[in-house]
Order: C-alpha cells, then sequence, then structure tokens
C-alpha cells in the first residue's frame, strides 16, 4: 500500500490506537482542538468572536476528513457517518473554547485592558 506523506503522519501518531477506532477518533479530534485552540489563542485579537469560531468549526471538519480519508477508518467502525460527525464533539469543543479562551487572557496587551 502506498502511504502519502500526510497519511504516513497521521499512521504515526495515531497508529497505536488502530484497534479501537473510537478511541483513535477521540484523540485526532483532540488534537485539532489543540491546534485551533493555539492558533486561535496566540493570534489574539486577529481571531476573536466570529473569525475564531469559523476557524474552530474548519478545523473540526478537517479533523474529520483526516479521520476518514487520511486513517481510513471504515464508518462502519464508528457507528455511521453521524456518528463520526458527533462522537468526541463536546470533548472538541470545550478542549478548544477553554484553552482559547486562556491563551486569549495571557495574550492581551494590558492597553486593550485598561479601556475595557
Amino acid at each position: 500500500m502506498n502511504l502519502t506523506p500526510l497519511q504516513n503522519f497521521f499512521r504515526r501518531i495515531f497508529g497505536r490506537w488502530d484497534d479501537s477506532p473510537n478511541d483513535q477518533q477521540y484523540y485526532v479530534k483532540i488534537f485539532f482542538a489543540l491546534i485551533s485552540a493555539l492558533v486561535c489563542g496566540i493570534t489574539g485579537p486577529i481571531f476573536a468572536g466570529t473569525r475564531g469560531v469559523i476557524f474552530g468549526f474548519l478545523v473540526y471538519i478537517l479533523s474529520l476528513y483526516v479521520i476518514r480519508y487520511l486513517l481510513e477508518i471504515p464508518l462502519e467502525d464508528l457507528g455511521g457517518t453521524q456518528k463520526m460527525i458527533t462522537n468526541s464533539l463536546p470533548s472538541y469543543l470545550m478542549l478548544w473554547v477553554v484553552l482559547w479562551t486562556l491563551m486569549y487572557a495571557f495574550t492581551i496587551s494590558p492597553e486593550i485592558l485598561a479601556t475595557l
């Protein structure tokens, strides 16, 4: 089987959970929640508000793409398309929002805080 570099990368990271597709799906989504929270938090006011929310949901869709096409997890193992989308969604949202908020709170400048 000929793997692309991206498939090889994600299989190296998440390959240890090959025997449990639901765990593999969970860890992929948590990984992408961390990445989206870091990007939204470090960029500060650029991704504040609607831009950050849209970015977070686009990254979630990217995680679904990774699960389905790069890791090639069969939908039957996950319980279908709806289960793939809804499983781990609350965990993704909570981790993303909490980390984004913490990062944003520590990257905002004191001058902006003084005007609030």
